[in-house]
């Protein structure tokens, strides 16, 4: 039983490996191929899609800690919230800011070297001000996310939907399937209202949007909650037929979305991308551990770190490279230099936190027990 369970865990790793490094390319993509037509539009419809399916992979990402908290919830004594809580923002508070504070003193250590407008090829030109400091270290209000770190957009969603989890879990774990369905209900609805068919002001936009995402974690809890039953029937399938459940798969989560899409018709692309999505892990719960799931699993590892940093890597490239060297470098730039940053920042900030997250949980618990 142990040797399942780290080969689940080795593969899901490995999962979010993958996706994360999908979300770098796609980034990567502003440099040299976005409104480069007709190349650009053949190659984002070819079976390539999947490699630079950004916004996919963040579904994705929502399915896996969907799946992982159901582990940690189950794992806390009495299902005490306040462990819960606790652990889970120290777990994802540190990163995200340490993140957030080197982007900003990037940005103005070059300001004074390099001559850049705001907002070409996407790269931020943060006017430093107390408002903005405070709304990321807020962190789950309704802000410019997109101000010095636009990636971050989903790191808030996901720390809105860890504080009400506990209920996600709830609802999942008392209606099984009909708790996911009711949730696909919920984003049907919302999608509908963001094509226009209800106003809504900028925060309950916001708002909705989470709820929206909170469907994903819907989602990756009844995998969890299922798991075995799950792995033993995907287990049984074929050889040839799981091929081809593969390849349906990543066509569902690959491609329904494309970038001009408003949120209204992105999110039921969402809902599509999120079949594909759990089916996809499903799958991965089967496979075996070995060399190439290992090396994707330490991508999975650092997964969180290179999120949050590739994009600085990426703008640093272009607006040192790109003028003077073209695409190509930008490219492979960026992507060994998010590797290696990331790597840095797993091992200076991440490790770190995941060690005090654990501490805390534990404290308060032992705390609890000492008072009984």
């Amino acid at each position: 039983m142990l040797s399942l369970h780290k080969s689940r865990e080795d593969s899901l790793d490995a999962l979010r490996g993958i996706a994360a490094l999908a979300v770098v390319v796609a980034h990567t993509t502003i440099a040299g191929l976005y409104n480069v037509e007709p190349i650009w539009g053949w190659l984002k419809w070819s079976p390539l899609k999947i490699f630079w399916s950004g916004h996919q992979a963040v579904i994705l990402f929502f399915v896996l800690s969907g799946f992982a908290l159901v582990r940690m919830w189950q794992g806390i004594q009495n299902n005490r919230y306040d462990a819960y809580f606790v652990s889970r923002v120290v777990r994802l508070f540190p990163p995200y800011i340490a993140s957030v504070i080197l982007a900003l003193l990037v940005y103005n250590a070059l300001s004074g070297v390099v001559n850049w407008d705001k907002g070409w090829l996407g790269i931020p030109k943060p006017s430093f001000s107390v408002e903005l400091l405070v709304n990321h270290a807020f962190m789950i209000g309704q802000f410019n996310t997109a101000e010095v770190n636009p990636p971050i957009w989903s790191i808030v969603h996901e720390m809105r939907i860890s504080i009400i989890f506990p209920l996600i879990y709830l609802i999942v774990a008392r209606l099984g399937g009909w708790g996911v369905v009711g949730f696909y209900v919920l984003s049907a609805w919302i999608g509908w209202a963001m094509l226009g068919n209800v106003r809504l002001s900028a925060v309950q936009g916001d708002l909705i949007q989470t709820l929206h995402y909170a469907t994903f974690f819907a989602v990756g809890s009844f995998i969890a909650l299922r798991q075995d039953s799950l792995r033993e029937t995907f287990a049984g399938i074929a050889s040839l037929q799981r091929s081809a459940l593969w390849f349906l798969a990543l066509m569902l989560y690959a491609y329904p979305f494309d970038n001009p899409w408003n949120l209204g018709y992105r999110a039921f692309g969402d809902l599509i991308t999120g079949l594909g999505s759990a089916t996809i892990v499903c799958l991965a719960l089967t496979m075996k551990s070995n060399a190439l799931v290992k090396s994707c699993g330490y991508l999975g590892k650092i997964s969180y770190s290179l999120y949050l940093n590739h994009i600085l890597v990426l703008n640093l490239s272009l607006l040192l490279l790109y003028r003077s060297f073209g695409a190509p470098l930008v490219w492979l730039v960026t992507i060994v230099g998010a590797v290696l940053l990331s790597s840095l920042m797993h091992k200076l900030i991440e490790v770190p936190s995941i060690a005090a997250s654990r501490y805390l949980r534990k404290r308060i618990l032992l705390g609890v027990q000492s008072s009984v």
